[in-house]
């Protein structure tokens, strides 16, 4: 493989080990047929050589500082499309005043920026989800202005997080992981149109798109109660 002077990730299945030689060098061990492992370095300009011993399947060598998921290649280099929800959203189904924003959702690393999901009319009447920098937080924008926000620390944004964001007028809470972490007495939900959007992204699919993974998200009609956003968000 021919690298730049950059950041690489190496990933693969099964029980055998890639070592590494040329722009970098060191070694990746497997654990198991069906565990992933990965392993972040910076190459130098040049010719990487990657010598594999014992089971590797699904290798993959990115020009990230996190692994992606797989990309099938057929051995040859491949780019992936950024994946699209379309057709997520409509009025019917998702109540303009009172509702709750849930996801389970892990980060790809660390200090990934404007990492968010979004309930939307359009860039200024919005609830959002983000997360990054180690902490999750959550902001409800009417007509522009902030209604309610707020963030918690968890102790790994990579590891999978269930939270939900109840937002009804003078009504609003972040939760994580069955706790309740914020909460605003304070705000308007008198949005200028429906939150019709469903978005991986700030607002109506148009900047600061979500970069990680994704068990499940939902929308609620309804403020759910402290007992129903236990039951939840409790991983």
């Amino acid at each position: 493989n021919t690298t730049l002077a950059s950041t690489y990730t190496v990933s693969f299945y099964g029980t055998g080990t890639i070592t590494f030689s040329g722009t970098h060098t060191g070694s990746l061990v497997g654990t198991s047929l069906t565990d992933r492992v990965s392993a972040t370095f910076t190459a130098t300009a040049g010719t990487l050589t990657s010598t594999v011993i014992g089971t590797v399947t699904k290798g993959q060598l990115e020009n990230l500082n996190f692994a992606s998921s797989y990309i099938p290649t057929s051995g040859a280099s491949n780019t992936r499309n950024r994946d699209l929800a379309t057709d997520s959203g409509n009025a019917t189904l998702i109540n303009s005043t009172e509702g709750v924003l849930y996801a389970e959702i892990a980060a790809l690393a660390d200090g990934i920026t404007q990492n968010r999901i979004s309930l939307s009319y359009d860039n200024v009447n919005l609830v959002r989800i983000a997360i990054t920098n180690s902490q999750i937080s959550f902001a409800v924008y009417n007509n522009g202005a902030y209604q309610a926000n707020g963030n918690y620390i968890v102790s790994n944004i990579t590891d999978f997080n269930k939270v939900a964001v109840k937002y009804k007028e003078n009504d609003f809470a972040l939760w994580v992981n069955g706790t309740e972490a914020v909460t605003d007495t304070s705000g308007l939900t008198s949005f200028a149109g429906p939150l019709d959007h469903l978005n991986f992204s700030n607002a109506n699919g148009s900047n600061q798109f979500f970069k990680g993974k994704t068990k499940a998200v939902a929308v609620y009609k309804e403020a759910l109660t402290d007992a129903e956003l236990t039951a939840l968000t409790t991983i």
